[in-house]
């Protein structure tokens, strides 16, 4: 797997990342291993996780299959949007407020929470859940910039930074998410990570900025018409030329495939 450097920092990544926020709908814990294990395999050494994937579960899987492994493997995460009534740590425990969430749907909707004791707490339990003593991006979460102290945030990322418990920080989310934080050129998008497709090109609000394009994803849940999977992967590629794109997948027979467009 081709690696890349991600423009502001010196952490370099798989041009290919996997995604977790889908890995959830698989209940039995061995298949959510099998993917992650399999784009491992597969020279996929970046993954992308927050708290409110699976409402945990996602940082929990990830964690157990990191054992070992932490040396030779990248991680994401993100705080600002934290799953309604704590984390799971089961996909029995998943599975079950889900179902009762297609009766009451704001138990299924994310905590909003941009208060800086809630983000120390997110950060804490997330190393705990990925059983690392450190991540190497931290983005806020489809961040609000009217909404968050941007301020008091970067101090405490800076200091989390001093302490190795951070490498990079930065934004993710769709565009009208991080949009006002490029066209300010604000300190917290140090890093961003925005949807993107080939057809919609919704990520050149930021190379109209100055910048490269760093972390993309959406690629696959935007395909339409005749545009395989491949294809699409391919042209994602050469929109983000130098980063990484994140797809997501529950199938672990498609990594293969997927992977070797980076190899083309």
């Amino acid at each position: 797997m081709i690696s890349g450097t991600i423009a502001g920092t010196d952490i370099r990544v798989s041009r290919i990342a996997l995604g977790t926020a889908s890995l959830h709908r698989l209940f039995a814990a061995r298949d959510r291993d099998r993917v992650l294990r399999t784009a491992l395999e597969h020279g996929v050494t970046h993954f992308d996780t927050a708290p409110y994937y699976g409402f945990g579960l996602a940082e929990e899987d990830l964690g157990r299959m990191l054992q070992g492994q932490r040396d030779r493997i990248t991680i994401s995460t993100k705080f600002g949007l934290y799953p309604p009534g704590g984390g799971s740590r089961s996909g029995l425990s998943l599975w079950s407020r889900k179902a009762l969430g297609r009766l009451h749907r704001p138990l299924l909707s994310p905590v909003v929470n941009w208060e800086l004791s809630r983000a120390k707490a997110s950060l804490r339990l997330s190393l705990k859940r990925l059983r690392t003593g450190h991540v190497d991006f931290l983005f806020a979460h489809e961040p609000s910039l009217a909404l968050l102290d941007s301020e008091e945030i970067l101090r405490w990322l800076e200091d989390e930074q001093k302490r190795g418990s951070i490498r990079a920080w930065g934004v993710a989310g769709i565009v009208s998410s991080i949009e006002p934080f490029v066209r300010a050129r604000h300190r917290l998008a140090m890093v961003v990570q925005t949807k993107d497709s080939v057809v919609g090109r919704e990520a050149d609000i930021v190379t109209a900025s100055g910048r490269v394009l760093q972390f993309t994803y959406g690629y696959l849940s935007s395909l339409g018409g005749a545009m395989t999977a491949e294809a699409a992967v391919a042209g994602a590629l050469e929109r983000n030329s130098s980063g990484a794109i994140i797809v997501s997948t529950t199938r672990p027979m498609r990594i293969p495939t997927l992977v070797q467009s980076v190899q083309r």
